[in-house]
């Protein structure tokens, strides 16, 4: 990543380290004064120790239990027991699980732990007798373990930040749009940066470069509500403008600036207010998540012309069918929504739940091979001109099904058995419950929801109840019962939901 200039007068003072725990276990009081006197100006690439003390292997487990990150223990074998300090290795490597700590036994009476069996039976990392360890190898005891601990926990930290990073991907595979895209992949990359900082990502795929024109596509802390630049306090808009414009990467104040551009000439700005200097790989990743949702920003914006391609082309054809029947297009939109709806509650996933709602506005799309007499005649049906009407639901599924396209062919089952019952007692070819695909009895029920409460030149519309008492009525009938009781449990959200598409009149 390339930074302009930052002159800020003189470099402010890094934070230091939290100092490395190393824990003491022995009985005897004298040797706890001499190895903190002999270590006392100890330090190890430049981090403080900081000695916690136990004089008893049971107090030493409570210890461990208090201080999960102790960085290395010294530990005696024989205490108020002759086998106290391997209890204690025992107990950290089994009973805590604890594979990091670098534990050292130190012992006064070999012959009660013989080296050569502890280091066969005991997972420990050094063994030293109290004699041997003077002032200079005592330390060099203290290196070598305390930098065999920072390495494994470094290796431990990647770990957990590739499994952070693995189990982030299924919350942001799982967005629907870029929207929530960006902000569900913003809140995981500051997690797991562990970077606590106002945050804002913004994006212009406008033609002009006129910075205003951007929008806001996530934001975090302080931020987290600025939905567009004019919400953007007026502090941050300079420094995030002169980015766009300079098309360049801004560091300065804590103040961090990444810009982007795509080969589809999306332009995008990540901007933090961050609490201290960020280090380098912080930059670094956080640039790259600038670049790849850049990138994944072009993936949804032509995935999303694609599917208003075919929103409008299914509107187009809709149309067509409203033309030649009754219907207006809010009970189509209704119908929709309520399929929608119904979808979820009855379990579906949200793609499978997507897909019925788009495809359920050509329910009745075979209408379009009546003759207009048919379809508009304002008196009851003869036998025979219901037999022609029956006609609709092969017809429709006949033209849609020869699509390769999913929301189609979806379209198409429900063109052809949203007239079937559960009973058995529906047309065109008599199915019965499961053999009728899912989505023709959702679509079948939210149709018959919508038709129920709307007024139409024959009826007026029903109330509530008996809606719901049809409904009861109908139960293992014409519907099925899962759908039934989906329906009638969360009536109130249903009525509530279709009534964004109400009919002027209504």
């Amino acid at each position: 990543m390339l930074f302009a200039n930052n002159d800020k007068g003189g470099e402010a003072a890094a934070p230091e380290e939290e100092p490395l725990k190393v824990l003491i276990v022995d009985d005897e009081t004298e040797v706890h004064k001499v190895t903190e006197l002999t270590l006392k100006r100890f330090r190890f690439n430049g981090r403080k120790i900081k000695f916690l003390h136990a004089y008893s292997g049971e107090e030493a487990q409570q210890i461990f239990r208090d201080n999960p990150r102790i960085a290395l223990a010294l530990v005696d074998v024989v205490m108020e027991t002759d086998h106290a300090g391997l209890d204690l290795i025992h107990f950290v490597r089994n009973d805590l699980d604890n594979s990091l700590c670098r534990l050292i036994l130190r012992t006064g009476q070999p012959g009660q732990a013989p080296e050569h069996d502890i280091i066969e039976r005991y997972d420990i990392n050094d063994y030293k007798e109290k004699t041997e360890l003077t002032s200079q190898k005592l330390k060099t005891l203290m290196y070598a373990g305390l930098r065999s601990f920072v390495d494994i926990e470094t290796i431990e930290s990647h770990k957990a930040g590739l499994k952070h990073i693995l189990a982030s991907v299924s919350k942001v595979l799982k967005s629907n749009s870029l929207s929530e895209f960006s902000s569900v992949a913003l809140k995981e990359t500051m997690d797991f940066l562990k970077i606590d900082s106002d945050a804002v990502f913004y994006s212009n795929a406008q033609a002009s470069r006129d910075f205003n024109q951007g929008a806001i596509l996530a934001a975090t802390g302080a931020m987290r509500d600025c939905t567009t630049m004019a919400d953007i306090p007026d502090r941050i808009q300079p420094i995030m403008e002169r980015a766009y414009q300079g098309q360049e990467n801004i560091s300065e104040d804590n103040q961090y600036v990444f810009y982007t551009r795509s080969d589809r000439d999306n332009e995008c700005l990540l901007y933090l207010d961050a609490t201290q200097e960020l280090t380098e790989s912080q930059q670094e990743l956080l640039g790259i998540y600038c670049i790849n949702i850049s990138l994944t920003y072009d993936k949804l914006k032509l995935s999303e012309e694609l599917v208003e391609t075919q929103e409008e082309f299914v509107q187009l054809l809709v149309s067509a069918v409203i033309k030649k029947n009754k219907e207006t297009i809010n009970h189509i939109k209704r119908v929709s929504t309520l399929a929608y709806e119904v979808s979820k509650l009855y379990g579906l996933c949200d793609l499978d739940a997507l897909r019925i709602k788009a495809a359920a506005p050509l329910h009745d799309f075979g209408e379009i091979t009546l003759p207009d007499d048919l379809l508009l005649k304002p008196g009851a049906l003869t036998d025979e001109e219901r037999e022609v009407m029956k006609t609709h639901t092969e017809a429709g599924h006949q033209i849609l099904s020869k699509s390769t396209k999913p929301t189609l062919l979806t379209a198409a089952e429900i063109c052809l058995s949203h007239h079937e019952r559960w009973d058995g007692g529906g047309y065109p070819n008599g199915w019965a419950g499961e053999d009728i695909p899912v989505s023709a009895r959702i679509v079948s029920i939210a149709d018959v929801f919508d038709a129920l409460a709307s007024k139409r030149a024959y009826k007026e519309s029903w109330d509530k109840d008996d809606i719901k008492a049809e409904f009861v009525k109908e139960k293992g009938g014409q519907f099925e019962p899962k759908l039934v009781d989906a329906i009638v449990e969360n009536f109130d959200a249903l009525w509530s939901a279709r009534g964004h598409y109400l009919d002027p009149e209504a």
